[in-house]
């Protein structure tokens, strides 16, 4: 008992890195079914918001709807879910699934790159070396003749940059932008609900906006494990920083990306060259040493 209960954090690691890794799956085939970016993320976000909901009430979390909330939903939907989502369904079209897995791995560069800019961190040579080795491995991915399948694909790849740097900058904002008392559920239901709002407008606003209910397909079973894996990569979140703390959860990075990789092979028979594993590999290196870098607190070192 006492060894399945030691190999519990690992195995929810494990599978946090599978559903968070099955992400540009998911939109990859939405967008393959016809389904625009802004209806692939309000139905992925309002489902999503629809299951935490009764969570909430049941445990009687309270959401607040107060000016600081607000700001928190609305920026952390749109900023750190609605826009790079979008981006996201937008961009695997064109792009691999494995390409955008191995960007994404780039969140932490980029959130202490912000922290910089906001005065929250300071330059540290050794997570600068990351940094800098994170930028290598970019550019390896945007050589055509790497990992990109044609020229043409080079505007979607940079595109697909939007994806970690929404990522980072909500990393950055939930520091400080946090409601104090706010419960993890209240939070994440909010958030959804916020995201489905924007994404709705949007939608509605280009004419892209998704009727779901009109045609009950394998669109919408998709659209529904979608929003289920979501709520579950939610819950697994911050179950593993319970269990484990968050220096632990922080690989799930690499698990994201090899995951992410071996849907895309699995699912749509993709293939990489010696590129994009060239680029992972500098990306892992870059982002170990942007982790590692960081300074422990006193009391840690202590």
């Amino acid at each position: 008992m006492k060894g399945a209960i030691r190999w519990l954090p690992l195995a929810m690691l494990l599978v946090l890195g599978a559903l968070w890794g099955g992400n540009p799956a998911f939109s990859k085939a939405l967008g393959g079914l016809g389904i625009s970016p802004f209806g692939v993320v309000f139905w992925q976000t309002g489902l999503a918001c629809a299951i935490l909901l009764p969570v909430c009430l049941w445990r009687r979390q309270r959401i607040g709807f107060d000016r600081r909330s607000l700001a928190y939903y609305f920026f952390i939907g749109g900023i750190g879910i609605g826009l790079p989502y979008a981006a996201l369904v937008l961009v695997v079209g064109h792009v691999t699934t494995g390409f955008v897995s191995v960007l994404v791995v780039l969140s932490p560069m980029l959130t202490y790159v912000f922290a910089i800019l906001v005065r929250l961190e300071r330059l540290n040579a050794m997570r600068a070396a990351g940094l800098v080795l994170g930028l290598v491995g970019v550019a390896i991915l945007v050589l055509p003749a790497g990992s990109l399948p044609a020229p043409d694909a080079l505007p979607y790849a940079l595109l697909a940059l939007i994806i970690p740097t929404g990522y980072a900058a909500a990393n950055v904002y939930a520091e400080w932008g946090r409601p104090e008392g706010a419960s993890n559920e209240a939070l994440a239901c909010g958030t959804m609900g916020a995201a489905a709002l924007i994404m709705a407008v949007l939608g509605f606003a280009d004419g892209s906006f998704h009727p779901a209910w009109s045609q009950l397909d394998r669109s919408a079973v998709i659209l529904l494990a979608y929003a289920v894996s979501t709520v579950a990569a939610f819950l697994l979140f911050y179950a593993i920083i319970a269990v484990a703390g968050a220096v632990y959860l922080g690989q799930v990075g690499y698990l994201v990306t090899l995951s992410g990789i071996g849907w895309g092979m699995l699912l749509f028979d993709e293939r990489h060259g010696a590129g994009l594993w060239l680029a992972a590999l500098i990306v892992f290196v870059g982002v170990a040493l942007v982790n590692f870098g960081k300074p422990r607190p006193v009391a840690e070192t202590a």
